[in-house]
């Protein structure tokens, strides 16, 4: 019995020490996990804003830089992002299904630029907004010095703030806004144009639209090849919310290829041209490493979809059209091996961003803007792990683009500072993750010192750049990825810590790093209620029926008494109408009464508005006719009506 037992010992041992050691292996595995989540960086939103039109001096400050630059074509603008507009100048921005167009002498600066919101801040000059769609999520404000305008419907939009930033001006020539100052908010209806004055207490004046100006005939042009590229044919190939899909129709032809589906080749390109080539690099934050091109219709191809070579041309295939469209800064692989050397991506193959986002956006990015038949290798690719990919581009004749580290990283021109290297990266590995390559000043700025010197660059008067504004929502930091120095890094950690009590009306913010948001949901949104005019009661003609009815059965009880009762009228209620009781007026003989079962016809009487002044009873209230007659209506105001049960 002694062995048995002590065999039974041992397995119980061993059983506990295998179960032990799984018990650790699990912890460690979740422990290991947990460390693997949280060293991802936060995800960057789904869409950017770009600059698609620039006409006259126009400058960009991007998000955590001092130094204002010169601002480009194809530009990506994201939140902290900030322009400027000289005498003359005009620029346009396209942000999906809407677009923001600048006059001249305009500040104009993104606060957010997210999935679900587009806040601007403008603190001088002329803007139109012209909104295609809204979704049920989507939010669209524009925060001026002294008033915060919400979007309300699809539309067009005319925001006009002086140089002194004490009014602001608001034109609804289509859709409706909401004005939300210090102490009001106010509905601007479309073909209306409503002045709003001060700071401190908004003051508000209405009148009707007038006629265009430049500025008015410019925006409607534009506005004119938006609508006609919304029923083009891109149109019926493309997402509606890719961005820069509208210069696909006069660029280009579209195609159908057997293994890719309708396919959209440019025309008017160099000999030599390959796609990513002509344009340059530059950084932009969150994303990083950012591809802006040279042509004018180069946003599209290159943020969204993946390009093809098909009998001897390249072609763009564009990503589902059922799904929401996620911009990417560049969708390139890339070769090791002498200089920085990339190639465009082709159809079915992954993306992996230059920042270690996560695994869910990823998956994002990639399955909506390509058709990645195995979702398992996008892990392995993300990962780095498995054999080789053979990227089909790759092999494409003059598909490489090589320039020097110094190129790439001071965002001069790709076209003209290329390297002829096929030999050596004949042999070089290929990889979807972009080379760990530390941005400089040009690099941040997306322009050359020589470019920068060539461009001239104009600057906003001081008060105009750090003139604050009146937010509705709070947005959350600008973006300061490259802070000069400690005080501003204090700085903007206090504001960070600020907290706006949601019970408040909106304030006002330095909003050129606003603090963190801290913002209520959608539909908690702290609102003071619309003054709107009292609406004129009507009464129907069943419920004056059924008085009637009533006031025959209670008239033999009151034929003792000699005088009517006076009503009491209770307090004015702008939410609900109270009913009264009805006393017909009295007439110069009273006529006997009528019997129930004698037929007789209620005449409705239209109701007027009822004077505010109250009423009391009497302490003997007299009798009534028995067959009283309605008053005409201008003789005497109509009465809510109140029951005597």
């Amino acid at each position: 019995m002694k062995p048995n037992m002590n065999t039974n010992v041992n397995k119980r041992s061993a059983g506990a020490l295998r179960g032990l050691v799984a018990l650790s292996l699990c912890l460690a595995f979740g422990l290991a996990q947990a460390q693997d989540d949280t060293s991802y960086d936060p995800d960057p939103p789904d869409r950017a804003g770009r600059l698609s039109f620039l006409q006259g001096d126009v400058s960009l400050q991007p998000a955590g830089e001092e130094e204002w630059t010169a601002a480009i074509v194809n530009r990506p603008l994201t939140t902290g992002d900030k322009l400027w507009t000289d005498h003359g100048a005009r620029a346009e921005i396209q942000v999906g299904q809407s677009a923001v167009r600048l006059d001249g002498h305009t500040g104009f600066s993104f606060l957010n630029v997210d999935d679900d919101t587009i806040q601007m801040r403008m603190t001088a000059g002329v803007i139109d907004v012209q909104v295609r769609s809204l979704g049920g999520n989507e939010q669209i404000e524009i925060d001026t010095p002294n008033l915060a305008l919400s979007v309300l419907r699809p539309g067009n939009y005319r925001v006009e703030v002086n140089d002194e930033g004490d009014a602001t001006v608001v034109k609804v020539s289509e859709g409706e806004a909401e004005v939300t100052g210090d102490s009001q908010n106010v509905i601007v209806h479309s073909q209306q144009v409503a002045t709003f004055t001060g700071t401190e207490q908004l003051v508000s004046r209405f009148a009707s639209l007038g006629a265009p100006d430049d500025f008015d005939s410019w925006s409607l042009e534009r506005e004119r090849r938006d609508s006609y590229a919304a029923s083009s044919r891109t149109a019926e190939y493309v997402a509606p919310d890719v961005t820069g899909y509208e210069d696909l129709d006069d660029n280009g032809t579209w195609s159908s290829e057997a293994e890719y589906g309708y396919v959209w080749t440019p025309t008017h390109v160099a000999v030599d041209w390959s796609p990513y080539r002509y344009g340059r690099w530059a950084w932009v934050a969150p994303w990083g490493w950012t591809w802006i091109d040279d042509a004018p219709w180069g946003y599209a191809p290159f943020h969204y979809g993946r390009w093809a070579h098909v009998r001897d041309r390249w072609c763009w295939v564009p990503g589902p059209r059922h799904v929401r469209a996620v911009y990417a800064p560049a969708l390139v692989g890339w070769v090791g091996g002498g200089g920085v050397a990339w190639f465009p991506l082709g159809p079915r193959e992954v993306y992996v961003p230059a920042r270690r986002f996560s695994r869910r956006y990823v998956e994002r990015v990639n399955v909506n803007n390509t058709v990645i038949v195995n979702r398992a290798l996008l892990a392995t690719v993300y990962d780095n792990h498995g054999p080789k990919v053979p990227y089909r581009n790759r092999a494409v004749p003059g598909g490489v683009t090589v320039v020097s580290r110094t190129t790439f990283t001071s965002a001069q021109r790709v076209g003209g500072h290329r390297i002829n290297m096929d030999q050596q990266l004949a042999n070089a590995d290929a990889s979807a993750r972009a080379p760990q390559i530390q941005p400089g000043r040009e690099s941040r700025l997306g322009l050359s010192s020589a470019a920068a010197a060539r461009r001239n660059v104009r600057v906003p008067p001081q008060a105009v750049a750090s003139r604050q504004v009146v937010v509705k929502r709070n947005p959350p930091p600008s973006a300061a990825h490259f802070t000069r120095n400690a005080a501003q890094r204090d700085a903007m950690q206090d504001r960070r810590d600020e907290r706006t009590p949601q019970s408040q009306p909106p304030v006002r913010l330095r909003t050129d790093r606003p603090p963190r948001a801290n913002q209520p949901p959608a539909g908690e949104a702290v609102r003071e209620p619309v003054a709107r005019e009292p609406q004129q009661y009507q009464p129907r003609d069943t419920r004056q029926i059924e008085l009637l009815q009533r006031e025959q059965q209670q008239q033999r009880e009151r034929e003792s008494r000699q005088q009517p009762r006076e009503m009491e009228q209770p307090r004015a209620s702008p939410q609900a109408h109270v009913e009264r009781s009805y006393q017909p007026p009295p007439q110069p003989a009273p006529q006997p009464a009528r019997s129930q079962a004698e037929p007789r016809q209620a005449q409705p009487r239209q109701a007027e508005p009822r004077q505010s002044e109250p009423q009391h009873h009497s302490e003997q209230p007299k009798s009534a006719p028995s067959n009283p007659q309605p008053q005409k209506p201008q003789d005497r105001q109509a009465r809510p009506h109140q029951r005597n049960d």
